[in-house]
This record gives C-alpha cells, sequence and structure tokens, in this order.
C-alpha cells in the first residue's frame, strides 16, 4: 500500500528531540485507545538503543501536510510497534508502516513478527488478521484501589511472611524466579539479569512494600513492589515456588503487599499481567483486582 497522500516519512535521528516526538505520539495514542498512557521517554529511548537496532532502517516518523506527527513505526524483531494518530487513521498509513516493518523483518531473516493492540479495537485488528496475524496472548494492566483495607492474608499451615533484608535474600529471589518460570507484563520469559538491575540492587529495591513467604527457611514466594510516586504502587513480580499451591500463596501475598503499600500511603495498587486466556486470571480478580486496559499480541509467520 502506497504513503497515503499529504504524508511524509522519515526516519528519527535519535535524538532525545525525536524521541520526544515518538512519545507524545504514541502517549495519544495510547490515551485515544485505553484512557491513561504509562509510556515514558526511556522506554523509547531504551528500544532506540537495542542491540542491532538501525533507526535509519528500523524506525519510521510520519507527519502530515502541516508538519504534525501522525504515524509511527518501530521494529527490533521479533516485535514491532505501530503508531497511527487518531485523527490519521483509517486512510492506509497503519497499513503502509505495517508492510514497511514486515520487509524489514523479511530483510533480518526473522521467523516471526509480533505487535500489540488494544483489545477489541477492530479498525486495529481486522487488518492484521487480513495481513495473516493471529493472536497468541493476552496483557492486562490491574488496579486496585486502597481507600478501604484489604482482608488479612490467611498464610497456609507453616508458610511465614518476611522481608528482603540482604543480598543473600535477593539471591533466593533470583532463584525462585527462575525455578518459577516467571514472565515479564507481556507474556515473555522474565529476564533475570535486566529484572535485577531494574527491580533488585539496592538503589532501586523498595525492601519495605516487598513480601517474601517461606516455609521451613525455604523461600517459596515472593511479592517484590515499588512504588515511584504518591499515588501508585506496583507489583513489579509475583512468584510461586512450582511446589506449593500457588493460588493460596500467591493471595496470601497481594494481600500482604496491599497491605504495606496502604501503610506507606499508596492510594492504588497496580499489576502488570499476562496470559493466555481472554479474562483476567482469578488470582488477580480474587484480591479485588480490575482491568483498567487490555491488549492482545498478535503474531505473522513470515515466510
Amino acid at each position: 500500500m502506497a504513503v497515503p497522500p499529504g504524508v511524509r516519512l522519515d526516519h528519527p535521528s535519535g535524538t532525545d528531540e525525536d524521541a520526544v516526538v515518538a512519545l507524545v505520539l504514541t502517549t495519544a495514542c495510547q490515551v485515544a485507545d485505553t484512557g491513561r498512557s504509562d509510556r515514558e521517554l526511556a522506554d523509547v529511548l531504551e528500544d532506540w538503543a537495542r542491540p542491532g537496532v538501525d533507526l535509519s532502517r528500523d524506525a519510521w516518523l510520519a507527519e502530515d501536510g502541516a508538519g504534525e506527527t501522525v504515524g509511527y513505526a518501530f521494529v527490533a524483531p521479533p516485535d514491532a510497534e505501530i503508531r497511527v494518530h487518531p485523527r490519521a487513521r483509517g486512510m492506509g498509513l497503519g497499513s503502509h508502516l505495517r508492510e514497511l516493518v514486515e520487509a524489514r523483518a523479511a530483510e533480518l531473516g526473522v521467523p516471526e513478527l509480533r505487535q500489540r493492540v488494544a483489545t477489541g479495537d477492530r479498525m486495529a485488528e481486522r487488518p492484521l488478521e487480513e495481513s495473516g496475524y493471529a493472536p497468541i496472548r493476552q496483557a492486562w494492566r490491574l488496579e486496585r484501589p486502597l481507600d478501604v483495607a484489604p482482608e488479612p492474608s490467611s498464610w497456609p499451615a507453616g508458610v511465614d511472611a518476611g522481608e528482603i533484608d540482604d543480598d543473600r535474600d535477593v539471591a533466593e529471589v533470583l532463584a525462585l524466579l527462575e525455578r518459577a518460570e516467571a514472565i515479564d507484563g507481556d507474556g515473555e520469559p522474565l529476564p533475570l539479569d535486566r529484572f535485577h538491575a531494574e527491580h533488585l540492587v539496592d538503589e532501586r529495591l523498595d525492601r519495605g512494600l516487598c513480601v517474601l513467604a517461606r516455609r521451613d527457611e525455604r523461600l517459596v514466594g515472593a511479592a517484590i513492589c515499588e512504588s515511584w510516586n504518591d499515588a501508585d504502587g506496583t507489583v513489579a513480580q509475583l512468584a510461586v515456588d512450582p511446589h506449593e499451591d500457588g493460588d493460596e500463596i500467591g493471595h496470601a501475598l497481594l494481600l500482604a503487599a496491599f497491605a504495606r503499600m496502604r501503610e506507606r500511603g499508596v492510594e492504588t495498587v497496580v499489576v502488570p499481567v499476562a496470559g493466555g486466556d481472554a479474562s483476567v486470571p482469578e488470582l488477580y480478580a480474587s484480591v479485588g483486582l480490575r482491568p483498567v486496559w487490555q491488549q492482545t499480541m498478535w503474531r505473522k509467520r513470515l515466510a
């Protein structure tokens, strides 16, 4: 499909200024699709800094005749991101950007390409279906207000709650995440080195919010939590040993984490979750978490 009339494509140069342009566009799209945005400038810059990325071939910005940015595309196989401003939708720009990222992925010889779109957005989903994509998993942002105190945790017999006290505890948490085959908020295998650097090093670890569960001194569960402002607290990871009752210990961990956040003055707890089913996993629904937005990951096998 050709570039829509009046639209000009260019590649970002990698400057902060270009990253801000991409951020403003993606934020406008997320707000239109889900009512909110959690995108930050660091996210854009981190994407552009991925190993092997060549912005002159892997990213595009689209401007309309008035010089306003109306589209953005980025590909770092197997992932691709395509955004079109609401006022520019329905004119073929999204399809053209998708063809560009697919051509680039084919050039790189990757076997598949994946994209995320707001669940139920048929304007975005239909072209993907027609182009050979199929849905493979869901991702949710779950929230619960903490104006009312959560019910007390009910721990299984022999299991006690604790905190992260030292580096030994951190090492045990990483070992637990590996045993539990932890995934990230997009449903991908959790990169432990990156998770450690972003959440468990001293300058980032919020020891007072994290909750550990032990049976006979053995770590069997962990809720790794953090809060970067006065309003929101996040459960960055919930993990339970595969030999334990995941729902029972997970339920207790979440409620204990909520209580600690409320004591801290956090107003809303946020939990990113991914799964293969169309509905929110029962464990999270059972503690009062509700979806505020939902995305579907779509995958296309490339020839």
